[in-house]
């Protein structure tokens, strides 16, 4: 059977060669175990009782059966994650890769998974001893505890943080609300004020020249020709000011005359 790690016959890659060689992946690990077992039907017998495992590759070779899994290729189309099963007279042997990154405990139980499935398929071609399938499901079940294990381990770490995170945001949260009200507060009271001052404004800006000019003129007949400027722009709502300018005015178009 070829090695698939070498790449396939009449392929090449798509990449220029100057490419290829800056997108090099790192090859992956390669591991395996073996399963003694008789084989009792003939490789032929046995294509035929894998024929509904669409997803494997099987090759025959002089006197044992490969069974392929690719499940990823790399760039070049090479398998790169996959595991063989090599279905021979005495024994069955399993040899499969480990990608830089993944958990080799979570990998060989995928593996065993594999290897299970195929082998409900081969009861009556193959007379399995017992005593090292017993060893080999141990062996994946404390594959499994250790690994369920440490991946809980490691999850209640992320889950730790996260929620040592989330409580921090919630406060920083909590402190911009009563901030936000705060302002919001502040900026309502200032609008207010500012609606007043407008108010005010229009108020004292209500009377015309010619308006306060006859205000004046009427205030100067009732109290003897004096003028308070600070009672009569109370009791007007004018400025103090505008008072002032306006009976300037009035003394420059002789309406009035300054006593000495």
């Amino acid at each position: 059977m070829p090695d698939p790690l070498k790449p396939e016959a009449g392929k090449t890659s798509a990449a220029p060669p100057q490419k290829a060689a800056e997108e090099k992946v790192e090859s992956p690990r390669v591991d395996g175990f073996k399963l003694f077992a008789k084989r009792i039907k003939q490789p032929d017998e046995i294509i035929d009782l894998l024929a509904t495992l669409s997803f494997v590759e099987l090759a025959k070779e002089a006197d044992y059966l490969a069974v392929l899994n690719v499940e990823s290729r790399d760039i070049h189309r090479n398998p790169y994650l996959f595991s063989t099963i090599y279905l021979k007279p005495d024994l069955i042997e399993v040899v499969y890769t480990i990608i830089p990154g993944m958990s080799p405990r979570k990998r060989k139980i995928d593996v065993y998974r594999h290897l299970l499935n195929v082998l409900t398929l081969l009861q009556d071609a193959y007379e399995i001893d017992t005593k090292y399938l017993y060893q080999m499901l141990q062996s994946a079940l404390k594959e499994i505890t250790e690994f369920a294990s440490s991946d809980y381990n490691e999850i209640f770490a992320k889950y730790d943080a996260l929620q040592h995170d989330y409580l921090d945001l919630k406060k920083r949260a909590e402190q911009l609300e009563a901030s936000n009200s705060k302002i919001s507060k502040e900026l309502i009271e200032l609008r207010s004020k500012n609606d007043e001052l407008l108010l005010r404004v229009k108020q004292l800006e209500a009377y015309s020249d010619e308006a306060l000019m006859a205000r004046i003129q009427d205030w100067l007949d009732v109290h003897r020709n004096e003028i308070n400027i600070t009672e009569f722009a109370k009791q007007y709502g004018v400025l103090e000011s505008r008072v002032e300018e306006v009976l300037n005015k009035m003394v420059i178009q002789g309406y009035l005359e300054l006593r000495g």
